[in-house]
Protein backbone atom coordinates (compact mmCIF):
# COMPACT_ATOMS: atom_id res chain seq x y z
CA UNK A 1 0.00 0.00 0.00
CA UNK A 2 1.38 3.15 -1.25
CA UNK A 3 2.24 5.95 1.65
CA UNK A 4 1.04 9.42 1.16
CA UNK A 5 2.98 12.28 0.51
CA UNK A 6 5.03 14.22 2.60
CA UNK A 7 2.92 17.06 3.41
CA UNK A 8 4.35 20.90 1.43
CA UNK A 9 6.30 22.21 5.00
CA UNK A 10 5.51 25.62 4.46
CA UNK A 11 7.60 28.27 7.34
CA UNK A 12 6.01 31.46 8.08
CA UNK A 13 7.47 34.48 9.96
CA UNK A 14 4.95 35.13 12.49
CA UNK A 15 6.52 37.82 14.37
CA UNK A 16 3.53 40.18 14.16
CA UNK A 17 1.36 37.74 16.07
CA UNK A 18 1.38 39.50 18.95
CA UNK A 19 -1.01 38.53 22.30
CA UNK A 20 -3.57 41.80 22.93
CA UNK A 21 -1.86 43.93 20.10
CA UNK A 22 -2.59 42.85 16.62
CA UNK A 23 -1.63 45.87 14.29
CA UNK A 24 -2.25 45.87 10.23
CA UNK A 25 0.37 43.16 9.20
CA UNK A 26 -0.68 40.86 12.36
CA UNK A 27 -3.93 40.73 11.49
CA UNK A 28 -3.19 40.32 8.49
CA UNK A 29 -1.13 37.32 9.15
CA UNK A 30 -3.19 36.07 11.87
CA UNK A 31 -6.69 36.00 9.47
CA UNK A 32 -4.77 34.31 6.56
CA UNK A 33 -2.65 31.58 8.58
CA UNK A 34 -6.29 30.72 10.12
CA UNK A 35 -7.21 29.80 6.64
CA UNK A 36 -3.77 28.19 5.37
CA UNK A 37 -2.92 25.97 8.12
CA UNK A 38 -6.45 24.18 7.47
CA UNK A 39 -5.01 23.21 4.01
CA UNK A 40 -5.14 19.81 3.23
CA UNK A 41 -1.25 18.22 2.76
CA UNK A 42 -0.08 21.76 4.09
CA UNK A 43 1.77 21.27 7.55
CA UNK A 44 2.64 25.12 8.33
CA UNK A 45 5.68 25.56 10.47
CA UNK A 46 5.40 29.23 12.91
CA UNK A 47 8.69 30.86 13.45
CA UNK A 48 8.40 33.13 16.74
CA UNK A 49 10.50 35.30 18.14
CA UNK A 50 9.49 34.86 21.69
CA UNK A 51 7.39 32.60 23.32
CA UNK A 52 4.35 31.17 21.92
CA UNK A 53 1.39 33.17 23.69
CA UNK A 54 -1.51 31.43 21.52
CA UNK A 55 -1.76 31.68 17.52
CA UNK A 56 -1.15 27.60 17.46
CA UNK A 57 -3.66 27.18 14.80
CA UNK A 58 -4.60 23.63 13.98
CA UNK A 59 -2.16 22.03 11.38
CA UNK A 60 0.77 24.53 12.32
CA UNK A 61 3.75 23.89 14.38
CA UNK A 62 5.11 27.08 16.59
CA UNK A 63 9.40 27.36 16.71
CA UNK A 64 10.68 29.99 18.91
CA UNK A 65 13.58 31.17 16.45
CA UNK A 66 16.57 33.01 17.95
CA UNK A 67 16.12 36.23 20.13
CA UNK A 68 12.89 39.21 19.99
CA UNK A 69 13.79 41.25 16.86
CA UNK A 70 12.31 44.41 17.49
CA UNK A 71 14.96 46.90 16.61
CA UNK A 72 16.51 47.41 13.03
CA UNK A 73 20.12 45.32 13.84
CA UNK A 74 18.05 42.77 15.52
CA UNK A 75 15.60 42.46 12.59
CA UNK A 76 19.09 41.45 10.29
CA UNK A 77 20.30 39.10 12.71
CA UNK A 78 17.15 37.49 12.60
CA UNK A 79 16.50 37.28 9.27
CA UNK A 80 19.55 36.78 8.18
CA UNK A 81 20.86 34.04 10.93
CA UNK A 82 17.85 33.08 12.72
CA UNK A 83 15.46 32.27 10.05
CA UNK A 84 18.08 30.56 7.90
CA UNK A 85 19.18 27.85 9.84
CA UNK A 86 15.64 27.62 11.70
CA UNK A 87 14.33 26.89 7.66
CA UNK A 88 16.99 24.23 7.27
CA UNK A 89 16.54 22.77 10.37
CA UNK A 90 12.70 21.99 9.58
CA UNK A 91 13.45 21.06 5.77
CA UNK A 92 11.31 23.77 4.73
CA UNK A 93 9.72 23.49 1.49
CA UNK A 94 9.13 26.89 1.06
CA UNK A 95 9.12 30.56 3.35
CA UNK A 96 6.63 33.35 3.26
CA UNK A 97 7.03 36.34 5.29
CA UNK A 98 4.05 38.85 5.66
CA UNK A 99 5.41 41.32 6.71
CA UNK A 100 8.19 41.82 3.51
CA UNK A 101 11.21 41.01 5.12
CA UNK A 102 13.28 37.97 3.89
CA UNK A 103 16.77 36.47 4.16
CA UNK A 104 19.32 37.12 1.71
CA UNK A 105 19.96 34.52 -0.79
CA UNK A 106 23.48 34.90 0.51
CA UNK A 107 22.65 33.85 4.35
CA UNK A 108 20.27 31.24 2.52
CA UNK A 109 22.89 29.92 0.39
CA UNK A 110 25.26 29.50 3.64
CA UNK A 111 23.19 26.74 5.41
CA UNK A 112 22.60 25.27 1.92
CA UNK A 113 19.07 26.57 0.71
CA UNK A 114 20.03 28.88 -1.83
CA UNK A 115 17.29 28.03 -4.12
CA UNK A 116 14.84 27.52 -1.60
CA UNK A 117 11.36 29.23 -2.37
CA UNK A 118 10.39 32.83 -1.37
CA UNK A 119 7.28 34.50 -0.80
CA UNK A 120 6.95 37.98 0.91
CA UNK A 121 3.67 40.57 1.60
CA UNK A 122 4.47 44.05 0.58
CA UNK A 123 1.86 45.96 2.19
CA UNK A 124 3.01 49.13 0.53
CA UNK A 125 5.94 51.31 -0.15
CA UNK A 126 5.43 54.31 2.21
CA UNK A 127 8.59 53.76 3.62
CA UNK A 128 10.11 54.71 -0.24
CA UNK A 129 7.66 57.58 -0.76
CA UNK A 130 6.97 59.25 2.55
CA UNK A 131 10.45 58.37 4.23
CA UNK A 132 10.26 61.71 6.47
CA UNK A 133 7.16 59.74 8.83
CA UNK A 134 9.16 56.74 9.70
CA UNK A 135 12.67 57.14 12.08
CA UNK A 136 15.48 56.91 9.70
CA UNK A 137 17.14 53.76 10.58
CA UNK A 138 13.90 51.78 9.99
CA UNK A 139 13.54 53.61 6.70
CA UNK A 140 17.20 52.99 5.76
CA UNK A 141 16.48 48.91 6.47
CA UNK A 142 13.10 48.43 4.98
CA UNK A 143 14.16 50.17 1.78
CA UNK A 144 17.24 47.77 1.80
CA UNK A 145 15.84 45.06 2.71
CA UNK A 146 12.58 45.28 0.68
CA UNK A 147 14.16 46.16 -2.89
CA UNK A 148 16.24 42.95 -2.38
CA UNK A 149 13.82 40.51 -1.80
CA UNK A 150 11.77 42.04 -3.97
CA UNK A 151 14.43 41.24 -6.38
CA UNK A 152 15.41 37.75 -5.12
CA UNK A 153 12.04 36.77 -3.98
CA UNK A 154 9.75 34.18 -6.33
CA UNK A 155 7.00 35.73 -5.62
CA UNK A 156 5.08 38.59 -4.04
CA UNK A 157 2.29 39.50 -2.04
CA UNK A 158 0.43 42.94 -1.50
CA UNK A 159 -2.62 44.07 -0.56
CA UNK A 160 -4.20 46.34 -3.61
CA UNK A 161 -4.15 46.94 -7.19
CA UNK A 162 -2.57 50.40 -6.54
CA UNK A 163 0.39 48.94 -4.30
CA UNK A 164 0.62 45.97 -6.96
CA UNK A 165 1.27 48.66 -9.67
CA UNK A 166 3.58 50.68 -7.30
CA UNK A 167 5.65 47.85 -6.91
CA UNK A 168 5.61 47.03 -10.23
CA UNK A 169 6.98 50.43 -11.27
CA UNK A 170 8.93 50.95 -8.22
CA UNK A 171 10.92 47.67 -8.59
CA UNK A 172 10.32 46.82 -12.53
CA UNK A 173 8.59 43.52 -11.32
CA UNK A 174 6.84 41.23 -13.56
CA UNK A 175 3.34 41.93 -12.27
CA UNK A 176 2.62 37.82 -13.13
CA UNK A 177 4.86 37.25 -9.91
CA UNK A 178 3.04 39.37 -7.74
CA UNK A 179 -0.77 38.40 -6.22
CA UNK A 180 -3.20 40.86 -4.77
CA UNK A 181 -4.46 39.16 -1.48
CA UNK A 182 -6.66 42.39 -0.25
CA UNK A 183 -6.90 42.84 3.42
CA UNK A 184 -10.71 42.53 5.27
CA UNK A 185 -11.86 43.53 8.42
CA UNK A 186 -10.21 42.20 11.34
CA UNK A 187 -13.25 41.06 12.82
CA UNK A 188 -17.23 40.88 12.46
CA UNK A 189 -18.32 44.52 11.57
CA UNK A 190 -22.21 45.33 11.60
CA UNK A 191 -24.15 48.51 12.33
CA UNK A 192 -25.79 48.34 15.86
CA UNK A 193 -29.01 49.29 15.85
CA UNK A 194 -30.22 51.72 18.51
CA UNK A 195 -26.52 51.71 19.69
CA UNK A 196 -26.09 55.46 18.20
CA UNK A 197 -26.86 56.97 21.93
CA UNK A 198 -24.75 54.77 24.00
CA UNK A 199 -21.70 55.31 21.34
CA UNK A 200 -22.12 59.56 21.74
CA UNK A 201 -22.17 59.72 25.26
CA UNK A 202 -19.47 57.58 26.26
CA UNK A 203 -16.66 58.43 23.85
CA UNK A 204 -18.25 62.47 23.29
CA UNK A 205 -20.07 63.25 26.19
CA UNK A 206 -23.38 63.15 24.98
CA UNK A 207 -22.72 64.57 21.30
CA UNK A 208 -22.82 63.60 17.84
CA UNK A 209 -19.37 62.83 16.87
CA UNK A 210 -16.74 62.60 13.73
CA UNK A 211 -14.22 59.75 13.68
CA UNK A 212 -10.60 59.38 13.01
CA UNK A 213 -9.28 55.31 13.71
CA UNK A 214 -5.59 54.17 13.06
CA UNK A 215 -2.06 55.30 13.90
CA UNK A 216 -0.95 58.69 14.65
CA UNK A 217 1.73 59.13 11.92
CA UNK A 218 2.14 61.72 9.73
CA UNK A 219 0.78 60.43 6.36
CA UNK A 220 -2.19 59.53 8.35
CA UNK A 221 -2.21 63.10 8.12
CA UNK A 222 -4.91 63.99 11.71
CA UNK A 223 -3.09 67.63 11.82
CA UNK A 224 -5.17 68.03 8.63
CA UNK A 225 -8.54 66.53 10.18
CA UNK A 226 -8.06 69.02 13.34
CA UNK A 227 -7.65 71.69 11.22
CA UNK A 228 -10.57 70.69 9.08
CA UNK A 229 -12.78 70.45 12.05
CA UNK A 230 -11.72 73.59 13.58
CA UNK A 231 -12.57 75.58 10.39
CA UNK A 232 -15.99 73.43 10.88
CA UNK A 233 -16.76 74.72 14.38
CA UNK A 234 -15.60 78.60 13.72
CA UNK A 235 -17.64 78.32 10.78
CA UNK A 236 -20.89 76.59 12.48
CA UNK A 237 -20.74 77.60 15.96
CA UNK A 238 -24.38 76.23 16.59
CA UNK A 239 -23.33 72.57 15.34
CA UNK A 240 -22.87 70.49 18.66
CA UNK A 241 -20.13 67.65 16.73
CA UNK A 242 -17.03 66.42 18.09
CA UNK A 243 -14.25 64.76 16.81
CA UNK A 244 -13.28 61.35 18.18
CA UNK A 245 -9.36 59.73 17.23
CA UNK A 246 -8.98 56.48 18.77
CA UNK A 247 -5.19 55.16 18.63
CA UNK A 248 -2.03 56.28 19.87
CA UNK A 249 1.26 57.58 18.65
CA UNK A 250 3.32 55.62 16.42
CA UNK A 251 6.34 57.75 15.83
CA UNK A 252 7.40 61.34 17.66
CA UNK A 253 5.27 64.13 15.69
CA UNK A 254 5.72 67.67 16.60
CA UNK A 255 2.90 69.22 14.65
CA UNK A 256 0.42 66.93 15.89
CA UNK A 257 1.64 67.00 19.57
CA UNK A 258 1.38 70.68 19.50
CA UNK A 259 -2.04 70.56 17.69
CA UNK A 260 -3.08 68.05 20.73
CA UNK A 261 -1.98 71.05 23.17
CA UNK A 262 -4.42 73.85 21.70
CA UNK A 263 -7.17 71.63 19.81
CA UNK A 264 -9.52 71.84 23.21
CA UNK A 265 -11.92 69.37 24.76
CA UNK A 266 -13.90 68.90 21.67
CA UNK A 267 -11.66 66.64 20.41
CA UNK A 268 -11.24 63.78 22.26
CA UNK A 269 -8.22 61.65 22.30
CA UNK A 270 -9.41 58.05 23.44
CA UNK A 271 -6.35 55.82 22.61
CA UNK A 272 -6.80 52.42 21.55
CA UNK A 273 -10.22 50.85 21.19
CA UNK A 274 -10.83 47.15 20.58
CA UNK A 275 -13.07 44.39 19.82
CA UNK A 276 -16.90 45.19 19.92
CA UNK A 277 -16.17 48.70 21.68
CA UNK A 278 -14.43 49.68 18.35
CA UNK A 279 -17.45 48.40 15.96
CA UNK A 280 -19.61 50.56 18.62
CA UNK A 281 -17.42 53.68 17.86
CA UNK A 282 -17.08 53.02 13.81
CA UNK A 283 -21.54 52.50 14.40
CA UNK A 284 -22.25 55.47 16.52
CA UNK A 285 -20.56 58.08 14.11
CA UNK A 286 -21.71 60.71 12.08
CA UNK A 287 -18.80 60.18 9.91
CA UNK A 288 -15.74 58.42 9.79
CA UNK A 289 -12.71 60.34 8.18
CA UNK A 290 -9.37 59.28 6.71
CA UNK A 291 -7.41 62.00 5.26
CA UNK A 292 -4.48 60.14 4.58
CA UNK A 293 -1.69 60.70 2.36
CA UNK A 294 -0.90 57.08 1.19
CA UNK A 295 -1.93 53.58 1.87
CA UNK A 296 -1.55 50.04 0.78
CA UNK A 297 -5.10 49.41 1.61
CA UNK A 298 -6.59 51.52 4.48
CA UNK A 299 -8.23 48.81 6.71
CA UNK A 300 -10.53 51.38 8.48
CA UNK A 301 -12.60 52.04 5.70
CA UNK A 302 -14.20 48.95 5.43
CA UNK A 303 -14.30 48.25 8.80
CA UNK A 304 -16.12 52.01 9.08
CA UNK A 305 -18.40 51.00 5.94
CA UNK A 306 -19.18 47.21 7.62
CA UNK A 307 -20.08 49.37 10.48
CA UNK A 308 -22.86 51.25 8.67
CA UNK A 309 -20.61 54.75 8.74
CA UNK A 310 -20.61 57.22 6.47
CA UNK A 311 -17.10 57.62 4.62
CA UNK A 312 -14.95 60.78 4.28
CA UNK A 313 -12.16 60.09 2.61
CA UNK A 314 -8.86 61.41 0.74
CA UNK A 315 -8.68 61.09 -2.90
CA UNK A 316 -5.34 59.52 -3.70
CA UNK A 317 -3.24 56.24 -3.21
CA UNK A 318 -5.59 53.31 -2.62
CA UNK A 319 -8.48 55.00 -1.36
CA UNK A 320 -10.59 55.47 -4.40
CA UNK A 321 -10.25 51.99 -5.15
CA UNK A 322 -10.91 50.76 -1.63
CA UNK A 323 -14.19 52.67 -0.95
CA UNK A 324 -15.14 52.96 -4.91
CA UNK A 325 -18.35 54.78 -4.97
CA UNK A 326 -19.24 54.65 -1.02
CA UNK A 327 -16.93 57.50 0.16
CA UNK A 328 -17.25 61.34 -0.38
CA UNK A 329 -13.33 62.22 -1.41
CA UNK A 330 -11.26 65.45 -1.03
CA UNK A 331 -7.43 66.00 -1.48
CA UNK A 332 -5.70 65.08 1.51
CA UNK A 333 -4.45 68.26 2.42
CA UNK A 334 -7.29 70.80 1.38
CA UNK A 335 -8.52 71.93 4.81
CA UNK A 336 -11.17 73.44 3.07
CA UNK A 337 -12.50 70.77 1.67
CA UNK A 338 -12.65 68.67 4.62
CA UNK A 339 -14.47 71.18 6.32
CA UNK A 340 -17.37 71.30 3.68
CA UNK A 341 -17.04 67.65 4.05
CA UNK A 342 -17.60 67.51 7.94
CA UNK A 343 -20.54 69.83 7.45
CA UNK A 344 -22.15 67.85 4.49
CA UNK A 345 -21.33 64.85 6.66
CA UNK A 346 -23.19 66.49 9.76
CA UNK A 347 -26.56 67.89 7.67
CA UNK A 348 -27.44 65.48 4.91
CA UNK A 349 -29.22 62.17 4.97
CA UNK A 350 -26.72 59.34 5.84
CA UNK A 351 -28.98 56.56 4.11
CA UNK A 352 -27.39 56.41 0.62
CA UNK A 353 -24.25 56.13 1.90
CA UNK A 354 -24.22 53.50 4.65
CA UNK A 355 -25.94 51.41 2.22
CA UNK A 356 -23.40 51.75 -0.72
CA UNK A 357 -20.67 51.23 2.32
CA UNK A 358 -22.11 47.64 3.13
CA UNK A 359 -22.22 46.51 0.19
CA UNK A 360 -19.12 48.08 -0.85
CA UNK A 361 -17.39 46.11 2.65
CA UNK A 362 -18.96 43.12 1.44
CA UNK A 363 -16.10 42.59 -1.47
CA UNK A 364 -13.61 42.36 0.87
CA UNK A 365 -12.93 38.58 2.65
CA UNK A 366 -10.43 36.67 4.11
CA UNK A 367 -11.71 34.00 2.57
CA UNK A 368 -10.65 35.25 -1.18
CA UNK A 369 -7.88 36.79 -0.48
CA UNK A 370 -6.32 33.29 1.30
CA UNK A 371 -7.57 31.37 -1.80
CA UNK A 372 -5.40 33.71 -3.66
CA UNK A 373 -2.49 33.67 -1.20
CA UNK A 374 -3.02 30.04 -1.23
CA UNK A 375 -3.41 28.91 -5.46
CA UNK A 376 -0.02 31.33 -5.28
CA UNK A 377 2.03 29.00 -2.78
CA UNK A 378 0.98 26.09 -4.08
CA UNK A 379 3.04 26.59 -7.57
CA UNK A 380 6.04 26.76 -4.98
CA UNK A 381 5.29 23.41 -4.02
CA UNK A 382 7.68 20.87 -4.62
CA UNK A 383 6.92 18.30 -7.39
CA UNK A 384 6.55 14.52 -6.09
Amino acid sequence: MPHDPRPFRLAVNARWLLPGALEGTGWYSHRLLERLCATPGWEVHLFFDRDVEGFVYPGSVPHVVGLPARHPWLWKLWNERSVPWALRRIKADAYWSPDGLLPSRKALKRVGLGSLPMVATVHDLNFVHQPEGIPPRVGRYYRSVVARGAAEADHLFTVSETSKADLVATYSIDPERITVTPNAPQQHFAPIQGGTAAAQQRWAGGNPYFLFVGAFTPRKNVATLIRAFQTFQTRHPERPEQLVLVGNPLHRDAELQALARSSGSSVRWVGRVEGSDLNAVYSGAVAFCFPSRFEGFGIPLVEAMASGCPVLSSDVSCMPEIAGDAARYAAPDDVEAWADLLYRAAIEDRQEWIDRGLNRAAVFTWDASAANARAALETLRPAL
